[in-house]
């Protein structure tokens, strides 16, 4: 785990970095931050000015953007110095951005005047914006690690004790307001995504008709849906036949919502809801036209110099880019924002207005006249509205509040993925062979597999322990005696009833790809050939076996290994001797028993070693024994009571935060999809009042609660869904589905059926 780098250690290092190594972080550091790349700009090179001014970015994606970082005391001069250079050079240059060491005073006014004067967009961070985005997530500490952190070694006292700031996800809401959702889901409480499901499904038929022959299946409703909302439908699917059932009841509130036509097995809305919608679709589209004319309004009193009427057009376009931006990077809290509207400032609007500009293109005297007409209408919006814009914002609000209820919130995606890069699991003997026995699944289909293989991607650190490297081998033991035994003799006359049953998943694995013609090639050609893509035959009752399956294991999933005594040496030896011979009762297995009881042990005494007890953070316990193994824990309810927190981390947890939620990527594409159209209008009006109040009250909750409190309730609400083995995912299922139709390999194997 890469600690936050403290405030006044941050402000020392960038008071004392030289050029060249600033270089080097503002690279790692900005461009990790925007997510954009910088490629050093070649064919400028002239010596001395090199020399003096520096190497100069080019973003990879756009030939018009430049960037370039420096500690030069005059920032102005040196911007001045850039532009002109690029130009000699016979580049045109419509943006740069300036990232300095150094604090720019009235940094706003100096990019403006630059903008003007040098016709080229000129973004200025400096020193200030550095310390307040260097702990947004862990490539800005690592940057600052490996390029800044040298110079802090002469303060001993400076940073000696652990300064905890609040990270971006403890001072947004967001994460604290979604894992309260999923607490409540935990025990039941389905209604928020019921509402929502509800609204997309409502939204998805509004085209049937039962007099034109026009009626939907659960299929058709399902792909309007993805192709409006593709990154839902994880979530949607294993919801959207329950919900249409029950919204085809006459007891659903306010009455039957859909028509079910059970014979044919497909929906429409009944007449009084499709001349509803009619109308509300005819309102829609008026108000939209209605917030354009009155942004027209707006500029028209405001007498912009250099405003014609394209720069007028781009102006109100940029402005409803804007907003959604500012739902997309600050939802929640500008959600609260413009439902609790006490005249306070919202700075991030300023932040949104200049990414919607450098979005779209526009740069110098273009960039300003037209952000200045933009500017406007933001700030008679947000401060001065007027009834049809008040509307349309809160459909804005409520088309967001669909949106985060639905895991499509970027925030939400990045939280769980900086979450995953500081776990240090010990991946559990269950999940090692059901990562095995999915060899000849399709690679969509190894969800298991895919985990292991997304968890170590985004950082985390999988450790194949010693005794879990035995077990997988035992059990490749074990399936070959059975084979050997009962197997070989009727291999060539086997099929998929007898193949169910037989007793071990590997050698079922095996068993599968036999029958299953349609693995062509890689159909294994006998038991010896399958058992080498894991180990070479012959030595699998050797000794050597266990270095064979431990090199295959550690390239395959990237694992660390940890051998036995490494886990004994964190462990008290008297405590082990004791669990082990309790857990011998259930285990029947001394060897399997001892395991269990060091694989327990070792996850609190690692926690120890590593302080996670006496450090904070907002993601919890780091350490965590990943497995599906569920008998063990009945047995060990005095260890987690004498250490105060569980050990064990349920896999369904990290599947489905990380293999079924959409990318970032794709959620911002969904934002920017939804927001400014008609489509987001829509959805709005089909969200619940209700929902979306209870949504912004548990805002209202988290403002309320100093950054020290939130940071503690979204840990401990964290490991709760961790270690929760009740908790059922339900967008897991159609995942999980057995594969009994393809003849491939059973999804439902029970997790001690290997061992």
């Amino acid at each position: 785990m890469v600690d936050r780098i403290p405030v006044d250690v941050a402000r020392i290092a960038l008071d004392n970095v030289e050029g060249f190594p600033f270089e080097r972080f503002a690279n790692a550091f900005y461009a990790s931050l925007i997510g954009t790349t910088f490629v050093p700009l070649g064919g400028i090179k002239d010596g001395g000015a090199d020399a003096r001014d520096g190497e100069i970015f080019q973003d990879a994606n756009r030939p018009d953007a430049f960037y370039q970082a420096s500690v030069e005391v005059d920032a102005e001069a040196k911007i001045r110095r850039t532009v002109n250079r690029l130009k000699e050079f016979g580049r045109t240059p419509r943006t740069l951005i300036y990232l300095t060491s150094r604090t720019v005073k009235y940094s706003d006014r100096v990019e403006r005047q630059l903008t003007e004067d040098l016709d080229v967009t000129v973004v200025i961070r400096d020193g200030d914006y550095i310390i307040a985005h260097l702990n947004d997530d862990i490539a800005g500490r690592v940057a600052f690690d490996e390029h800044l952190r040298t110079y802090t070694d002469f303060l001993r006292r400076v940073g000696s004790s652990r300064i905890i700031s609040a990270s971006k996800h403890v001072r947004s809401p967001a994460a604290f307001v979604f894992l309260s959702q999923e607490l409540e889901r935990r025990t039941g409480n389905e209604k928020l995504v019921d509402s929502v499901v509800d609204s997309l499904a409502l939204w998805a038929l509004e085209a049937t008709d039962p007099d034109a022959g026009i009626l939907y299946d659960i299929e058709r409703i399902q792909q309007i849906i993805d192709e409006g909302l593709p990154s839902v439908k994880n979530l949607v699917r294993p919801r959207l036949r329950n919900r249409l059932e029950r919204m085809a009841d006459k007891n659903y509130k306010g009455g039957r919502a859909v028509n079910w036509h059970r014979k044919d097995n497909v929906f429409c809305l009944p007449y009084e809801m499709r001349q509803r919608i009619e109308e509300e679709n005819t309102a829609d589209e008026t108000l939209r036209l209605d917030v354009l004319a009155s942004f027209d309004d707006r500029l028209q009193e405001a007498k912009i110099k250099g405003l014609g009427d394209v720069r007028k057009r781009q102006a109100k376009e940029i402005a409803l880019r804007t907003l959604q931006l500012a739902f997309e990077r600050n939802g929640l809290e500008f959600a609260a924002f413009l439902r609790d509207n006490e005249n306070s400032d919202y700075a991030t609007i300023t932040d949104s207005l200049a990414a919607a500009l450098i979005e779209r293109g526009l740069t110098g005297r273009d960039s300003t006249a037209v952000g200045d007409g933009a500017f406007h209408i933001l700030r008679g919006v947000l401060y001065d509205s007027m009834d049809v814009e008040r509307r349309y914002l809160q459909r804005l609000s409520r088309t967001y509040a669909l949106l985060f209820t639905l895991n499509t919130e970027p925030s939400l995606i990045d939280f769980f993925q900086e979450m995953t890069g500081e776990f240090r699991l010990y991946v559990g003997a269950d999940q090692v062979v059901r990562a095995l026995s999915e060899h000849y699944l399709e690679e969509s289909d190894r969800m298991t597999t895919n985990t292991l293989l997304m968890a170590g991607q985004l950082g985390a650190k999988l450790i194949l322990a010693e005794p879990v490297l035995d077990e997988v081998v035992h059990h490749l033991r074990i399936c070959d005696f059975q084979y050997k035994n009962h197997v070989a003799d009727v291999d060539e006359y086997m099929n998929y009833e007898v193949a169910r049953n037989a007793p071990h998943i590997m050698l079922r694995t095996y068993l599968y790809g036999r029958i299953n013609q349609d693995l062509g090639a890689r159909r294994p050609k006998s038991w010896p050939a399958f058992i080498k893509n894991f180990c070479t035959y012959s030595d699998l009752h050797k000794e050597y076996a266990f270095e064979d399956v431990r090199r295959y294991l550690q390239s395959k999933f990237s694992l660390t290994f940890e051998s036995t005594d490494d886990l004994e040496s964190v462990v008290d030896p008297v405590q082990l001797d004791s669990l082990a011979a309790a857990l011998e009762e259930v285990k029947k297995d001394h060897n399997l028993a001892r395991h269990d009881a060091l694989l327990a042990l070792a996850v609190y005494g690692h926690r120890r070693r590593r302080k996670e007890t006496s450090n904070v953070s907002e993601f919890g316990y780091a350490t965590w024994w990943l497995t599906s193994e569920t008998k063990i824990l009945q047995h060990t309810r005095e260890v987690v009571r004498k250490h105060r927190a569980r050990y064990v981390m349920r896999p369904d947890f990290l599947l489905n935060f990380l293999t079924l939620a959409p990318s970032a990527a794709t959620a911002r594409k969904t934002f920017k999809e939804v927001f400014p159209s008609l489509l987001g209008i829509k959805l709005a009006r089909r969200m619940n009042v209700d929902t979306f109040d209870e949504i912004m009250d548990s805002v209202s909750e988290a403002a309320n609660l100093d950054e020290a409190r939130r940071t503690a309730e979204i840990a401990k609400s964290l490991d709760k869904l961790k270690s929760d083995f009740t908790r059922q995912y339900t967008n897991l299922g159609a995942a999980n589905r057995r594969a009994d139709v393809d003849l491939v390999a059973e999804r439902s194997v029970k997790p001690s059926d290997f061992s």
